[in-house]
């Protein structure tokens, strides 16, 4: 899934002020039309065998829904402890297309069942991995009213991870090539920047790192991923019944590196995409803070030898913060 965009706003800021204080952020992503389709010219035949079939397409989409809770305690001003935990939604259809004239009724069953065995459709619902982090800010970086974060730590194993895809699918078994986790202790790297403009305006930024360096019990290594993300901020009046709202509108960057199956590279994975985000942020008369963003995918860049990559379709987030 393309960058949070509301992390330019509080998701890898500063926590309240204040020896002992917490702060809470939920959010919820839904992103619609990723799209994995790709030619394939395998099938299994009515013995579980993969056999060789006239080319076609493996017509594949994928919605997905992630419910992200994040929890800051400031333990001593300036420093503080962050918790992330997702629960994710990943619902995927599936569908044969563009199959080439002349194919039998045979060869077409076996398209089908090489399609199920692959990625049927279905949803997949579960925890993703949790992230832990050690949390710093300072005040006056650069320029008065500058805001700085850095965070660093770990992600916690707690998503579903599968066996071999690969293997499972040599063989004509069933298999899963979605991963909610990675099933190891993964480093994590995060900042974010935020620098008045004029004024009433706020140029923010931010990056985030996930850098695995070892494989869990099935031989999987997950893939390196890199987030970038600057936005611009401004007041714009009142949204609603609420009189102080922000504009904003970011520029958000994302690189999957690839993943690996028993030190082989996994063809699904590797990508870098660019994408467009705009949206809003406003205080309810509680005082809550929330953002209300659409992202949408400029661009995306796949290596040559990559196949089934999910390209990514519009985003649209919805966070509060307390």
């Amino acid at each position: 899934m393309a960058p949070d965009p509301g992390a330019l706003g509080s998701g890898l800021g500063p926590t309240q002020h204040g020896t002992g204080t917490w702060q809470f952020r939920a959010s919820l992503t839904q992103g619609f039309g990723f799209d994995g389709s790709h030619v394939e010219n395998h099938g299994i035949d009515v013995n579980g065998d993969v056999i060789e079939v006239p080319e076609h397409n493996h017509e594949v989409e994928l919605d997905i829904s992630r419910v992200l809770l994040q929890f800051d305690y400031t333990f001593e001003e300036p420093w503080g402890v962050r918790w992330r935990i997702p629960l994710e939604r990943k619902s995927r259809v599936s569908a044969l297309g563009s199959i080439q004239p002349g194919a039998t009724a045979e060869e077409i069953e076996a398209m089908e069942r090489n399609l199920q065995a692959h990625h049927a459709t279905r949803n997949l619902t579960g925890f993703g991995d949790a992230d832990v982090l050690l949390a710093w800010h300072g005040h006056d970086w650069g320029k008065e009213g500058a805001t700085f974060a850095l965070a660093a730590g770990t992600t916690v194993p707690l998503g579903r991870t599968e066996e071999n895809p690969y293997a499972a699918g040599d063989a004509g078994e069933i298999h899963e090539h979605i991963q909610l986790g990675s099933g190891t202790y993964d480093p994590l790297v995060e900042f974010f920047y935020s620098r008045p403009l004029g004024d009433d305006a706020f140029l923010n930024s931010f990056g985030k790192g996930r850098f695995p360096g070892t494989e869990n019990d099935e031989g999987y290594r997950a893939p390196r991923t890199v987030d970038l993300g600057v936005g611009y901020f401004k007041p714009i009046g009142a949204f609603g019944p609420w009189e102080d709202a922000h504009g904003n509108i970011a520029l958000l960057y994302q690189e999957q590196g690839r993943a690996f199956w028993d030190g082989e590279i996994d063809p699904n994975t590797g990508f870098e995409t660019v994408s467009a985000s705009i949206g809003i942020s406003w205080q309810d008369e509680d005082m809550h803070g929330w953002t209300l963003s659409l992202v949408v995918p400029i661009s995306i860049d796949t290596p040559d030898v990559s196949s089934g990559v999910y390209e990514p379709g519009p985003i649209f987030s919805l966070g509060v913060g307390f």
